[in-house]
């Protein structure tokens, strides 16, 4: 697993530092225009509008003002972007439970990432996540078919997906499935968000 770092601000290299996407990005998942933040802020929509396109500097108070009024501490704009490079051969394994010997799980995203969660599973012709309804402890759950044929079972209704399906429901509401064939295996992808505060013990 490979995590790189990059500056964002001004250091050795002397570059300028850019933060306005993080301001816009900011505004828009709070659902504020930029009329609104503009108001809140005590600068004009023009002038923030700017800032937002990186092309004009606030000062170190006008900053603070916009960021108060996001809800934003100022040294999120200056945090340095984090990547995580997680090859084939690294992901871990996840638990197996006994009835889903022919079931094998390995962990797509980074253990410690805490905003999702993606589980490749790959499925025997005719196993199945086990014959009782189950829950995970997220929010949202895509179960994204990738080969195969796949039947999914939520609460009391059954889906059947072929190969590109994809099928959304609440990661709390009983479930289970199996793979729909029985001499062809099966590969699922699997992304709850938010993600499981133990990965690699909260599994199926």
């Amino acid at each position: 697993m490979e995590v790189r770092q990059t500056t964002d601000g001004v250091g050795q290299t002397g570059r300028q530092v850019r933060f306005g996407h993080r301001l816009r990005h900011a505004r828009e998942a709070r659902r504020l225009s930029l009329a609104e933040l503009a108001d809140r802020s005590g600068v004009t929509k023009s002038f923030l509008s700017r800032v937002e396109r990186d092309a004009t500097s606030p000062s170190v108070a006008t900053l603070v003002a916009i960021c108060d009024a996001l809800g934003l501490p100022v040294a999120e704009l200056f945090r340095a972007p984090r990547t995580t490079l997680v090859r084939r051969a690294d992901r871990p394994p996840l638990a197996e439970l006994p009835k889903a010997a022919d079931v094998v799980d390995t962990l797509i995203s980074p253990p410690a990432e805490r905003h999702l969660t993606v589980i490749e599973t790959r499925v025997a012709p005719g196993a199945s996540g086990g014959d009782a309804l189950y829950t995970m402890p997220s929010e949202a759950e895509v179960c994204f078919l990738l080969e195969g044929a796949l039947e999914v079972l939520v609460d009391d209704e059954t889906f059947l997906l072929a190969e590109g399906d994809a099928l959304t429901f609440g990661a709390a509401t009983p479930h289970t499935w199996r793979n729909a064939s029985d001499d062809r295996p099966a590969r699922i992808l699997w992304i709850l968000a938010p993600g499981m505060p133990d990965p690699q013990g909260d599994l199926r």
